[in-house]
């Protein structure tokens, strides 16, 4: 199988991060624990009745990796970036890194990220739905609704993409596009789901 790269050593996040997807690969909590070596302890919900658990305009950052495969509709993804507005606060950045995938194409790679420390860490992502479209284009439009892009780097069969949340009102009401997803919060100075354990999945 094919080997990627991406070099996260020198990434930062900064203030009360919020990480989205259906996978944790621990890769946001090592960038944090940069930051702060105090970091707290890692909570997360998921399903659609524990997403309202999450504060509003409450995230100075927000980390999308590998999610959108997990998206099936253009819908979905629609509503995917309206929830991660609603959550973050007035110029909170979004960054997002995912595969460049058009429509009729599969991909099955194995990614090696090196974080700060020079640490190693190997994922594979495989998206073998024909019908989906996520290429670097096509988001970076769906996203700009929502969001100023500041920067976009694409290469290798995958994209990074940094972007402000914009200012203004919209008014659409969240669905739940995936009870697979799960939204991971990393605080640098609080715990906010007091009544959940950490390491505990609830059910839907």
């Amino acid at each position: 199988m094919e080997r990627l790269f991406i070099n996260l050593e020198n990434e930062v996040l900064h203030g009360n991060v919020l990480d989205v997807g259906s996978e944790n690969y621990g890769i946001v909590y090592e960038l944090c624990k940069k930051k702060n070596k105090n970091i707290s302890d890692v909570n997360y919900v998921s399903g659609r009745e524990q997403r309202e658990y999450i504060g509003k305009n409450s995230y100075d950052s927000c980390v999308s990796f590998f999610s959108l495969k997990d998206l099936r509709t253009d819908r979905d993804k629609k509503k995917f970036f309206w929830d991660m507005y609603s959550f973050m606060k007035d110029n909170a950045v979004l960054y997002l890194w995912d595969v460049d995938k058009s429509i009729f194409q599969t991909f099955r790679r194995s990614i090696r990220i090196v974080l700060p420390g020079a640490k190693i860490k190997d994922i594979e992502v495989n998206d073998f739905n024909v019908l989906s479209n996520n290429s670097c284009k096509k988001i970076c439009n769906m996203m700009s609704q929502y969001f100023k892009i500041i920067d976009v780097k694409c290469s290798n069969d995958l994209y990074y993409i940094k972007a402000e949340k914009k200012e203004g009102n919209f008014n659409e009401k969240s669905t739940s596009y995936s009870n697979k997803f799960s939204i991971y919060t990393q605080q640098l100075g609080s715990e906010i789901f007091k009544g959940i354990r950490k390491g505990i999945r609830l059910a839907n």
